[in-house]
């Protein structure tokens, strides 16, 4: 009649969907290379993405850590403290606002709203030593966007599968951006990392992470080498030591195929992500080497984060509607996309990643 499994197997593909983590509904994934840990009370944020033969979690946990659900309250201010007062690391997912709180439609969106921090709700799809997938969905509160998206994780594959399908469920056609926000960090980023990237070019704007940047303002150029500051070649590949102390973000744009990666020379592993890149054209590169002066870093981050979005710079909506690269859905209309995000054995450059997550050297 229909396909009965062991729920409590602990060998293959599996997962537990009876997960409380630290006072959030959390969804674990799991197969013989990978532990994947879903937050689905706080945006499906992936607050783990460990590559097990290593014991090795590629994603960034911030030096505020995750609070309780239950007992933490923020401090009264701005929306942008709101965020930052939550912001526990990982990879969450952004829409319909990239950056800070902007204006649209007359909806106040708040810093990177408003799919983060809010819940989810979920369905297991398949459930099976092969194979497990669920499905995560959110309907958004100030705008009228239905968003979906499976998880999906393989027997022996060290890739995770990612597909999507953004609706707008208004009566009338409405901008946004769209975004994933990854970001790895100690102990797997340190100076031994390099980032590998498609051709493309590179483009930067003013210091938007204030005055510690290391980046010459106000550039474009061809991957990988930009100008720093000073006007000397600076080689983006290069991952530096936390003692640079410097925070800078910019973006790649122009590439046909969408992925990136930062591998480790000397322990061999990786953390790479291909994707769709009619979707999402840009690459929203953050580098907080230590820097970052003033609230809320105070010199803390040590991290990266491989963005890839639909839209650019990180200033907001209002923004992205200004240079025209805010996308718009007319009513009813939808979008699919996918991702693949991928644990990389090997300390050489990568040439690209595939939508199965073949890795090219």
């Amino acid at each position: 009649m229909f396909l009965v499994t062991d729920p409590d197997r602990n060998w293959g593909c599996r997962i537990n969907d009876r997960i409380l983590w630290k006072g959030y509904h959390a969804v674990v994934l799991q197969n013989e290379l990978l532990q994947i840990v879903v937050l689905v009370d706080k945006g499906t944020e992936i607050i783990q993405f460990l590559y097990k033969p290593l014991d090795m979690d590629l994603m960034w946990r911030s030096f505020n850590g995750l609070r309780s659900a239950e007992n933490f309250n923020t401090a009264d201010g701005t929306n942008a403290s709101s965020f930052f007062d939550r912001w526990s690391g990982g990879w969450f997912e952004v829409l319909p606002n990239g950056g800070p709180g902007t204006k649209a439609a007359g909806a106040p969106l708040g810093t990177y709203a408003e799919t983060t921090d809010v819940p989810w709700q979920y369905r297991i799809l398949l459930d099976s030593p092969d194979e497990v997938s669920v499905g995560f969905w959110v309907k958004t509160y100030r705008t009228p966007f239905l968003l979906q998206k499976t998880l999906t994780l393989k027997s022996g594959s060290p890739a995770l599968f990612i597909e999507e399908k953004l609706i707008n469920a208004g009566r009338e056609a409405v901008h946004f951006m769209w975004g994933h926000h990854p970001v790895i960090g100690e102990p797997f980023l340190d100076e031994h990392c390099r980032i590998s990237a498609p051709e493309s070019f590179v483009q930067v704007f003013q210091a938007e992470d204030g005055p510690d940047h290391r980046m010459g303002l106000h550039q474009e150029s061809s991957w990988p080498l930009i100008k720093d500051r000073n006007g000397g070649l600076l080689d983006l590949r290069i991952v530096p030591p936390k003692t640079i102390q410097t925070m800078d973000n910019c973006y790649l744009k122009d590439f046909s195929n969408g992925w990136i990666s930062v591998h480790h020379t000397i322990k061999e592993i990786g953390f790479g992500i291909a994707w769709d890149a009619e979707v999402f054209p840009y690459i929203w590169l953050w580098q907080a080497f230590g820097g970052g002066k003033g609230y809320p870093w105070y010199g803390r981050p040590y991290c990266l984060g491989i963005e890839p979005w639909t839209s650019y710079p990180c200033a907001g909506l209002g923004a992205a509607m200004k240079n025209q690269t805010a996308c718009q859905l007319e009513p009813g209309a939808s979008m699919d996309t996918w991702l693949t995000a991928v644990a990389i054995r090997g300390g050489e450059d990568v040439s690209r990643i595939s939508r199965n997550g073949d890795i090219e050297w």
